[in-house]
């Protein structure tokens, strides 16, 4: 039997969790040794369920033929050792070694963000996270969600809508469309874009395996955005295994009166970085924004020394006229001048009454 198919036995069908999995390699070192010890000798180490399918699975044919109509149902089983593995997940302690994919190749972005909310969120949550998505998707970026109702269906179509990159990922076997209300969403996802589990076909969506999945959502991206989450949602655990994965966190904030914001509040206080606009986020990776092609980098040469020397002080946390004045050592009327002249190009924007900030968006 081919290498592959004894790692597709040991991460689909003993129906261990992944620490599980790294603890049996930790002893056996490939899944073809396991494969091959007597069962008295690995008794002891599984479960009593475990064992079972153990004792079951070890049927070489039984292996081929459930491998084999994984490629009739168009579904990729994938190596953390092969290139189409997301070398973002690798880096994770307590990564999948084998992971399934559906629909379309994951084109990994030099910036990844995981959006993630409450399944029942607000149309100002569910508008704004659209919003969000889509800018982001516009410049380049990547979108990572769970394909669950409300804020991770409104971040898949944000994204989709700009002709994005995104990556949904669920927590049940990877066949299966959970929840029915997204159904659309999910063929549109299989057929577009990128759909990731590390359960196997036929495997339910048990609520145990949903914060469990949390994990590769937040290992695929760069940073965690909290739209709208309660006190006690499911997004948090994302945003912790972000913290454990040493991810960026970032929260929207919204109506002190309403308990929906109530668990984004939360992360702000303990250090979350408070969300306004996209370029809160990207302000946070100084390098992607450089670097992007889809980011409008300007020619700094063709203007003006005033207009050079505000520009210079502008950047993507917002600056109010006085500060930007002191610190570009002009006089106020030279400096309001060089600020209407860079907005009317389109270099910056005032977001608030003399407030700018870079505008970093082509088009």
């Amino acid at each position: 039997m081919e290498d592959k198919l004894y790692w597709y036995w040991f991460c689909s069908m003993l129906g261990i969790n992944s620490r599980k999995q790294h603890q049996l390699m930790e002893i056996f070192a490939h899944p073809k040794e396991l494969f091959r010890t007597s069962p008295n000798i690995i008794e002891e180490k599984l479960s009593e369920k475990a064992f079972q399918r153990f004792c079951k699975s070890r049927s070489e044919d039984q292996i081929k033929r459930q491998y084999e109509a994984l490629r009739e149902e168009q579904i990729r089983f994938l190596l953390s050792v092969e290139a189409g593995y997301p070398k973002r997940l690798k880096k994770i302690y307590d990564y999948p070694y084998g992971i399934f994919q559906k629909g379309q190749a994951w084109l990994e972005r030099e910036l990844v963000i995981a959006v993630v909310g409450s399944r029942h969120p607000s149309s100002y949550g569910l508008e704004l996270t659209r919003l969000f998505a889509g800018k982001m998707a516009k410049i380049g970026i990547g979108i990572v969600s769970g394909l669950a109702k409300g804020i991770d269906g409104a971040a898949h179509r944000g994204a989709g809508c700009e002709r994005g990159v995104t990556a949904g990922v669920l927590g049940c076997g990877i066949d299966r469309i959970y929840p029915w209300d997204n159904h659309q969403l999910f063929y549109e996802m299989y057929e577009n874009q990128t759909v990731f589990s590390e359960y196997p076909p036929g495997v339910r969506p048990d609520a145990w395996r949903f914060p469990e999945r949390n994990r590769i959502i937040s290992g695929l991206s760069d940073g965690i955005l909290v739209m709208e989450a309660e006190k006690r949602s499911g997004s948090l655990i994302t945003a912790d295994c972000g913290l454990e994965q040493n991810k960026e966190i970032f929260a929207v904030p919204g109506p002190v009166t309403s308990g929906n914001h109530a668990g984004c509040h939360g992360l702000i206080k303990q250090g979350a970085k408070l969300v306004e606009t996209v370029e809160d986020i990207l302000s946070e990776f100084p390098d992607f924004t450089k670097s992007s092609e889809n980011i409008q980098h300007f020619q700094k040469k063709s203007l003006a020394k005033p207009e050079k020397k505000v520009y210079d002080v502008v950047d993507l946390y917002p600056r109010h006229l006085n500060e930007i004045m002191n610190e570009a050592g002009l006089s106020f009327g030279e400096t309001v001048s060089a600020l209407f002249l860079l907005e009317s190009k389109g270099y910056i924007k005032q977001i608030h009454h003399n407030i700018y900030i870079k505008n970093i968006y082509k088009g």
